[in-house]
């Protein structure tokens, strides 16, 4: 990111001046408090961001950051003392992180904001599993937060981690997904031997809305009462049924908890993952809790910011989807919840969507997303395209060529909706493309509805949207050459990208078809698989070549699965097949 440093300094001190008339250095705990806080997560490794550094979040009116974890630091010794010897490896890799997790407390403080921790529920030692294995566990193994003494060990994870941490401001608690890449000495199950699932789903949640509920209470009581700590209690679960995106379940959990002025319900502010061709979250402003909204500016299925992506105005707005997908009148947008009461603020995901690339080689477009959605909660008397304005302004960009950058953004948004899923009356999985992997999507619904053609049309529309783009880069002038090379070799990318994707459906739905009658166009399959395969040549001639090009996506699955390349083999191979057949003829 390369904000101007006067720049910085000027919104810095505007930041010092909001905090004055609005209070945004108040207690977590006042009702009055906006919450304005971000978070990039390593889920690939450290990457290059100037978002870690909580000096630059609070240049752009950040209060706070999500950073560090208290996952696995705790020693229990209130439990059984002893657990963890002196010397003893665990005590070494506990004394190690907790270390880490001072440092970065201090960091952030000193740079003005409050620190918040993240952990997942329920990750224990191994060692102290095996010991209360028969008080904690049920019979399939798993640990249940209904025991007794299960609720125990929760209540003195939190008492050791504010007495370890007692300058940590408050805890950010996960149970929709456990992660144990880096957990050696630690367990999300019952089964402490052997190779564990490093990727889990809500072991701590057994029982339903009552899992929550016994979660919620004990940890409203020990973070919230006892330690006046702010606990974020993220509702992230999978599927249509569960905490996230249903407001029966929702309600039924929250209205058994008392509202506490430190107890806020962080929920992504899409129905399921931060997609396109998904609904707003209608659990969002519903019960008697107060929310923070969490926002991904750095999203794994369009690219992660190796080529152009706006959110901005789908998120603050609506998306132009909703006009098909939500009923008039309903909430769309954040302009539609920044002035309820239950309103508490957003959190801003700046990187770390995903699990692998495309590894990118400037944070720009997601610098644009961060900037544009934070900057509109701390001022939403603005409008969506005033914000990014002063965007475009703090770059350096005149009014001409901020009015083609706009309309570049604007367009890249139309354009991976078109190019990667669909405006068509058809089921397309959203994530059949993710971080830096191409899968072999489903387009059976597609071919039953006879919509072949217009599919393919609308992946042509993509593609020829992508040329504009790429040719409005090679326009606009930003006074950071190196920016200008960026955003011009990001567009080329973008449209290669879509370019084989458009191929790639073209192939996949022509085989298709030929699958069921028995006979297939060889003369488009050629073409498209022609095209296809000079597309990849195209593009790994512009990584080769452009030192700013991200890392380029792979013609397989997600986990390396069976992908867009294998189904594009298949039919390279009926192919060469009839051609075969034919001079045999």
């Amino acid at each position: 990111m390369s904000f101007p440093l006067k720049v910085l300094d000027w919104l810095a001190a505007l930041v010092v001046v909001a905090a004055l008339v609005v209070g945004l250095d108040s207690s977590a705990s006042d009702v009055g408090t906006r919450f304005i806080i971000n978070s990039t997560a390593n889920n690939t490794g450290k990457f290059a961001t100037d978002f870690h550094d909580p000096n630059v979040l609070f240049g752009l009116g950040y209060n706070g950051q999500i950073t560090g974890s208290i996952e696995g630091l705790q020693t229990f010794d209130s439990v059984i003392p002893g657990l963890f010897p002196e010397g003893s490896p665990e005590a070494a890799w506990i004394c190690k992180r907790a270390a880490d997790l001072d440092n970065t407390i201090r960091k952030v403080h000193k740079a003005g904001l409050k620190c918040y921790a993240a952990t997942d529920l329920l990750v224990l030692p191994k060692a102290l599993v095996k010991k209360l294995h028969s008080e904690i566990c049920d019979e399939k193994d798993r640990i249940d937060v209904g025991r007794p003494k299960t609720q125990e060990l929760l209540r003195a994870m939190f008492r050791e981690t504010f007495q370890r941490f007692p300058d940590l401001d408050g805890v950010v608690v996960r149970t929709g997904e456990v992660y144990l890449h880096d957990f050696p000495y630690h367990t999300a199950t019952g089964g402490t031997s052997g190779t564990q699932n490093l990727r889990q789903g809500n072991t701590a949640i057994l029982h339903g809305p009552q899992s929550h509920i016994d979660i919620l209470t004990i940890l409203r009581d020990e973070v919230c009462v006892k330690q006046n700590k702010t606990l974020f209690y993220r509702t992230w679960d999978f599927g249509p049924k569960g905490f996230h995106e249903n407001p029966e379940f929702y309600l039924k959990v929250t209205q058994a908890i008392e509202p506490h002025p430190n107890l806020f319900f962080s929920i992504k502010h899409q129905k399921g993952d931060f997609h396109q061709l998904t609904p707003f979250n209608p659990t969002l402003m519903i019960g008697r809790h107060r929310q923070i909204v969490e926002v991904q500016s750095q999203r794994e299925a369009y690219g992660k910011g190796a080529h152009p992506y706006y959110i901005g105005k789908g998120v603050i707005e609506d998306w132009e989807e909703y006009d098909w997908l939500m009923k008039p009148g309903q909430r769309k947008g954040l302009r539609d919840l920044i002035h309820d009461p239950l309103f508490a603020g957003v959190w801003t995901w700046s990187g770390g969507g995903g699990w692998e690339g495309p590894y990118i080689t400037n944070d720009f477009w997601n610098e644009l997303n961060t900037y544009v959605v934070s900057q509109y909660v701390r001022n939403p008397d603005r409008d969506e395209s005033s914000v990014f304005a002063e965007f475009a302004k703090a770059k350096g960009l005149n009014d001409d060529d901020a009015a083609l950058f706009r309309k570049l953004c604007l367009l890249s948004t139309q354009a991976v909706l078109r190019g990667q899923l669909t405006c068509l009356p058809a089921k397309i999985d959203v994530w059949w493309a993710r971080d830096h992997f191409l899968g072999a999507p489903d387009l059976k619904d597609f071919l039953d509805k006879g919509l072949m053609e217009k599919a393919l049309a609308e992946k042509a529309e993509a593609v020829r949207m992508w040329k504009e783009i790429e040719a409005l880069s090679q326009r606009i002038q930003f006074p950071d050459a190196s920016l200008n090379d960026f955003v011009a070799t990001s567009a080329t990318y973008g449209r290669i990208k879509y370019a084989i994707i458009e191929q790639g459906w073209t192939i996949l739905m022509l085989g298709a078809e030929g699958d069921v009658s028995g006979t297939y166009d060889t003369d488009r399959l050629s073409v498209a698989i022609a095209r296809y395969d000079s597309l990849w040549k195209e593009w790994r001639e512009l990584k080769e070549t452009r030192p700013s090009c991200s890392s380029l996506y792979k013609d397989v699955g997600f986990d390396n699965k069976p992908g867009l390349g294998a189904a594009v083999e298949r039919y390279r191979n009926v192919v060469t097949a009839a051609a075969m057949h034919g001079r045999a003829s």
